[in-house]
Parts: C-alpha cells; sequence; structure tokens
C-alpha cells in the first residue's frame, strides 16, 4: 500500500504472485508482556534475508491469529499479496481476551484520555506496550512500524494512532468501526438491525478462549426465511434464549442501552482522534452497510482537529 511505502529504507520490485511465506520467512510467537502483566499472544514473521533491516507491518485483531504453532504459516502475509515481497516484518496480535491472549476481552473497549496509574490499560497502552517490546527484542527492524486493519480490526488500528509510540510511523484503518450506535454495524441512528447483530455476535462473542474455527461457525437457523424466524422467536429475550442460547455476553449490553446513554459515548472513537503524530490512510467502499460510518468520520474528524498532519482517504465501490 502507498502509505507504508515511506517506511522502507528501500525499494525492490514486487511480483504480483509471492512465493509461499514459508520460503520467505521463519514464523516466531511471543507472549508480549503488557504494562499490567497480561501477555498478549503475537505471531510474528521474520525475513530469512538477514542482510537488510525491515520495517513492521502490524495488525491487531479479536478474529484470532490463527494457524497457531511456530511450524504453520498463514497462506498469505499482509493486506495484499503485493506486500508479501515487499520487504516487511508481518506482526498479528491477538487482542486482551481472545484466543490464546491473557486478560479480559471487552468489545470496543473504552479509550482513556486519563489514565488512573502506571498500570491502567486501554487498547492504545496496549498497541503501545507492544511496539516498545517488539523494537526492544526484534533484529533486523529499521525502528518503523505500520498498522492496518479492516473492519474491527480497523477499530484496533485507529486505538493504536491514539498516544501512539514514536515508532508507528503510519496507520490505515480500512472500514473501521467509529460509533457502534449512531451508524456502525448493530445500529444506524439508533435503529436496531436485528439479523445483523443475532449473526454477528453468536458467531463473536461466545468463547473467547475456544477453538477458532467453532466460534466464527454462524447459528444454526431453523429457517432460512429470516424474516419468519425472528417473528416467530417473539421477543429479544426469546432470541437470546432460543437462537444465541444465553451464550453472548455483549447481547445484554445491546439490549439494556437501547438510547445512546453514556455507555455509548464513551465507546466513541471520534473525540479522541486529536493530535496524532502517525501518517494516516483511512480506506472504505461507499457501499458497506456496516461501517461507512466509522470510515468517513475517523477521516473526517482527524482532518479537521489535526491540522497539517498526513491525513488521506480512500474511498472505492
Amino acid at each position: 500500500m502507498l502509505l507504508f511505502a515511506a517506511l522502507a529504507a528501500f525499494a525492490e520490485d514486487t511480483p504480483l504472485k509471492p512465493k509461499p511465506a514459508r520460503e520467505q520467512y521463519t514464523k516466531y510467537e511471543y507472549m508480549i508482556p503488557m504494562r499490567d502483566g497480561v501477555k498478549l499472544y503475537t505471531a510474528v514473521y521474520q525475513p530469512k534475508d538477514t542482510m537488510k533491516k525491515y520495517p513492521l507491518l502490524m495488525t491487531r485483531t479479536p478474529y484470532s491469529c490463527q494457524p497457531y504453532g511456530e511450524d504453520r504459516f498463514r497462506a498469505a502475509l499482509g493486506p495484499s499479496e503485493y506486500t508479501q515481497n515487499a520487504g516487511y516484518i508481518f506482526v498479528y496480535q491477538d487482542v486482551r481476551g481472545r484466543f490464546k491472549s491473557g486478560g479480559k476481552f471487552e468489545q470496543v473497549r473504552p479509550y482513556k484520555p486519563t489514565k488512573s496509574g502506571p498500570k491502567d490499560f486501554d487498547e492504545s497502552t496496549d498497541t503501545y506496550d507492544s511496539i516498545e517490546w517488539l523494537l526492544r527484542k526484534l533484529p533486523n527492524h529499521n525502528g518503523r512500524v505500520g498498522m492496518w486493519g479492516i473492519s474491527y480490526p480497523g477499530f484496533y488500528s485507529t486505538m493504536g494512532m491514539l498516544d501512539a509510540h514514536p515508532g508507528l510511523q503510519a496507520v490505515s484503518p480500512q472500514a473501521p468501526v467509529g460509533d457502534w450506535f449512531i451508524g456502525d454495524d448493530w445500529r444506524h441512528n439508533g435503529a436496531f438491525f436485528l439479523a445483523h447483530a443475532a449473526r454477528w455476535m453468536y458467531s463473536n462473542d461466545k468463547d473467547t478462549q475456544a477453538n477458532p474455527a467453532e466460534v466464527r461457525k454462524n447459528p444454526e437457523y431453523a429457517s432460512p426465511d429470516g424474516y419468519s424466524l425472528f417473528l416467530k422467536m417473539g421477543t429479544l429475550e426469546e432470541i437470546n434464549e432460543q437462537l444465541l442460547k444465553n451464550r453472548v455476553p455483549y447481547w445484554r449490553d445491546l439490549m439494556d442501552h437501547s438510547t445512546y446513554d453514556s455507555f455509548w459515548k464513551e465507546r466513541d472513537v471520534r473525540p479522541h482522534l486529536r493530535n496524532i503524530k502517525p501518517a494516516v490512510m483511512t480506506v472504505g467502499g461507499w457501499f458497506d452497510a456496516e461501517d461507512l460510518f466509522g470510515t468517513l468520520e475517523t477521516y473526517k474528524r482527524a482532518e479537521a482537529n489535526n491540522p497539517g498532519a498526513y491525513n488521506i482517504s480512500v474511498m472505492g465501490p
């Protein structure tokens, strides 16, 4: 991606079809300690060519960094087939409380502008602590870090650029979550997207330490007719009991906070998009039914609140 080109200390041709990752990289797995002592699982793919120094390209995800095991490789590295040959150290991290990482998971964990003490954390500090550890411990890097993520990982990219580590040079939130009540995912100006919320929450909020393949499965619907299915179930509580089997903790939060109260307001990232130091490229699509709001608002707020910063937006179909 163009934004990350400035990270590299060199440029080289990048063939369209890269070699298998196993031929180009050595995989390492680390448990990186955070300031409160919790350790986060992090997979690092280090180029086998050690004659150069490389920038890091990082993504933090709640969806699992599988496959796990240093002998098991992802099918492709980075956001596109071009990046695998472009010269990066690739970093994938399970966020706090998900899969191999320790701690407790919290959906769209709020940013804390003021920390209560040296061990107080949020997704911004977890990003900072991870980058600090990686730059101290990994060999053959050039001190520069780029970060990217799509949809929910886009939210973690946005969080990473708040109070950013000095080594974080460029960030690309792509279709990022911005506000889960006003315009992204579950509610659009308060209107609740029932079928979407039920399916997504079932697949992504059941058991954060289970087998990733099992967690991401869709519900077993009694009927392919969604309108009829939810109509026959009746109340939202019956949907929780019959379809979700009371296995989705965040469903209760969705039901308990049906207005734009403090619960949602503290999870709105837009007021915090100030004093941004990394270069930013927000990416989205005009026909995105989930996170178009977050894409446009992330760009607009970063542009308005950070005069002179490198901040661009790329929109496609």
